[in-house]
């Protein structure tokens, strides 16, 4: 009787469960008196130097060695900053939107060619796929990983890239964790960063820094701005109905 007892109890707090776990999730709204958000991302300082990788230890230096210094090197650049300091590849985003309009159907899709990634900065949600468009006529090794505290963790997949083909992998994010770093394994100087998200308003800074986020619902939001190799930098924004709302961000050395 306990037993029987003990199970009716079960049932009854996960059927109270199921739609309180379901209510966190974001839901597609009309926004009809929703915001504009624009800005700017600077970089005050000196750039860090791309690092350099010599491309006579790694196979296919025929095809690599399309993008270099001309002097055998691959430079990856890691930060690209404009000559007034607009800050580039940055992503923006409006952390705890809880509803407004739709998310993003697919997930990034990456470029492979001359032993190189395009984009370098993406956005993902959890059990989104990643597509790697290969088109080098060599094959590629795709090695993704989580990151956290700025170190290395979890694979997520790792898989090869066939030459002049394309290859589909769903990302399941580990829980708690936003960042997932992508990098070949037979060319390390290939890498490629992606930042999960919750919800569509999110923005990668433009060649001067600049971003727009639109059609954002009223509230207060904290507003993040993230770069692999940056501390997060965040704020606090009040949005009003209807209003145009600015927020800036500076990063440094």
């Amino acid at each position: 009787m306990r037993l029987k007892t003990f199970i009716v109890t079960i049932w009854i707090a996960a059927a109270w469960f199921i739609p309180l776990s379901a209510a966190w999730a974001y839901e597609e709204k009309t926004v009809t008196d929703g915001a504009a958000m624009t800005g700017r991302v600077i970089f005050k300082g000196a750039v860090p130097p791309s690092r350099s990788f010599g491309l006579i230890v790694y196979p296919d230096m025929e095809l690599c060695e399309r993008i270099s210094d001309g002097k055998g090197h691959r430079l990856l650049q890691d930060f690209t900053v404009s000559n007034d300091g607009g800050f580039q590849d940055v992503v923006v985003v409006v952390e705890g939107v809880g509803q407004g309009k739709p998310l993003p159907l697919s997930g990034p899709k990456i470029a492979i060619k001359d032993c190189s990634f395009t984009p370098l900065r993406a956005v993902i949600r959890d059990r989104q796929t990643m597509t790697f468009q290969n088109q080098d006529g060599v094959i590629h090794d795709i090695q993704t990983y989580a990151i956290a505290d700025n170190k290395r963790g979890d694979r997520i997949f790792d898989r090869a890239a066939l030459p002049d083909s394309t290859l589909v992998q769903e990302i399941k994010l580990p829980k708690g964790q936003k960042i997932i770093w992508t990098q070949c394994g037979k060319h390390s100087f290939m890498q490629t960063w992606v930042y999960a998200i919750d919800n569509p308003y999110y923005a990668i800074t433009a060649g001067d820094g600049t971003f727009s986020i639109k059609d954002l619902p009223p509230g207060r939001y904290r507003v993040t701005a993230w770069h692999p190799f940056m501390n997060l930098r965040e704020q606090t924004v009040e949005v009003a109905p209807n209003s145009k709302v600015a927020v800036h961000f500076e990063f440094g050395k």
